[in-house]
Parts: C-alpha cells; sequence; structure tokens
C-alpha cells in the first residue's frame, strides 16, 4: 500500500464546493448537468470525453474511484485496486462507488476502473503512486483539490457567473458544511439568483440537500 498525500476533509469540502458551483450555474448551462452529481453518499464527476469518478463518503471511509476509458484494461478485476484494503472498505467499495463505473464485458457487467484509493477519514491509501491515479484519471479532482481562492476563480470563469452568484456560492458551502442539521435552506432572494433553467439547478441544490425555503 501506498500512502496517498489528500486530506480527507479537503477532498471533502473540495467536493461539495464544486457541486455548489455547478448546481449555481447548471440552470445557465443545462447541457452540463452531468458533469457534478451527489447520490446519497456517492459524488460523481463526468468530463464527457471519457472519465468518469465516484467518491464515497462513508461515515468511517472514503473511498474513491476512477475510469479513464481510453487506459481502461477490461480484463483487470477492479479489486485488484483495493489490495491491502479492509474488508469493510471492499464491500462499501462494492456496494456504493463501483456501481457508477459498471460497463459490460463480454456479455457481463462488471465495475472498469483504471485507478483508485480508499482510507479513512484521516489517511489514505492505494496500491497506485499519487502520479499514477493522476495519469489514470485522478486529474477530475484536481480542482477540488485547490485553495478556495483559487477555484473559485476557476469556477466563476469556467460557468461565467457574476459577484452575487459567487457569494451565493460562498454562503451556501459555508452554511452546508457548518450547519448542524443536513437540510439547508436557500433564502427567498437566493432564488433570484438561481438563472436559466432553475429547475436544474433546484435538482442539483436537493442532491446536496439544499431547498427552497
Amino acid at each position: 500500500m501506498i500512502e496517498i498525500d489528500i486530506k480527507p476533509k479537503q477532498l471533502y469540502e473540495g467536493c461539495v464546493h464544486a457541486a455548489i458551483a455547478h448546481a449555481v450555474a447548471v440552470g445557465m448551462s443545462p447541457e452540463l448537468n452531468y458533469e457534478h452529481s451527489w447520490d446519497g453518499i456517492n459524488y460523481c464527476m463526468n468530463n464527457s470525453q471519457g472519465c468518469r469518478a465516484t467518491i464515497t463518503f462513508h461515515n468511517e471511509y472514503v473511498i474513491a474511484v476512477f475510469q479513464e476509458i481510453h487506459k481502461a484494461d477490461y480484463h483487470k478485476d477492479a479489486m485488484d485496486f483495493f489490495n491491502g484494503a479492509s474488508s469493510d472498505i471492499v464491500q462499501i467499495a462494492k456496494d456504493e462507488a463501483l456501481q457508477y463505473v459498471l460497463e459490460e464485458v463480454e456479455g457481463v457487467v462488471k465495475p472498469i476502473i483504471t485507478a483508485a484509493f480508499w482510507g479513512t477519514w484521516k489517511q489514505l491509501y492505494s496500491t497506485q503512486s499519487f502520479s499514477d491515479i493522476t495519469d489514470n484519471g485522478g486529474y477530475m479532482i484536481h480542482s477540488q483539490l485547490l485553495p478556495f481562492p483559487v477555484v473559485a476563480a476557476d469556477w466563476r470563469e469556467y460557468y461565467d457567473l457574476d459577484a452575487a452568484q459567487m457569494n451565493l456560492i460562498c454562503s451556501l458551502f459555508d452554511r452546508k458544511i457548518n450547519s448542524e442539521t443536513e437540510r439547508v435552506l436557500l433564502l427567498d432572494e437566493e432564488m433570484q439568483l438561481l438563472r436559466g433553467d432553475i429547475d436544474e439547478s433546484l435538482i442539483s441544490l436537493e442532491e446536496l440537500n439544499i431547498y427552497p425555503r
């Protein structure tokens, strides 16, 4: 096993920040609705160019899998990427993260991945170096690991957001991370900052348990 120099809490917060930015912007660009999503404890990414990733944020464990389709070995067992992991992590990977990277191979549906890391909220491990993970799909979380001021500027440029929308992202992020309850309420004045196909934005926000008042 190789220790991976990623702080799990930083990764989680980066994923929440990315998903909120996406949710605020997606109404203006509904064709991008597949790029970020949450399904229960699973955060999913898709770049539409052959790479998918899912990170499972379990209450005890963090498990990430990446599928860079252009580098995939369809005959490799996905569980080989979990050598050294505990039986609990292996089972959660099978039940959660790996369910989002299934492919049909010679009539059999099975998970196909090119990189993975896993561990607790204190330390992450892999069978690959971080460089190998990055080269095999891990680049999908590059933005999620950047300092917030840097990535906020990136999201603003990528989605063409204005200052008010950026303030909304910041406010929702702070409330989501610091809330003592799972549910976060979207204020009436904040609803006015959702533009375009508002239903698309609300769907993405509800995946994060953020709802209109």
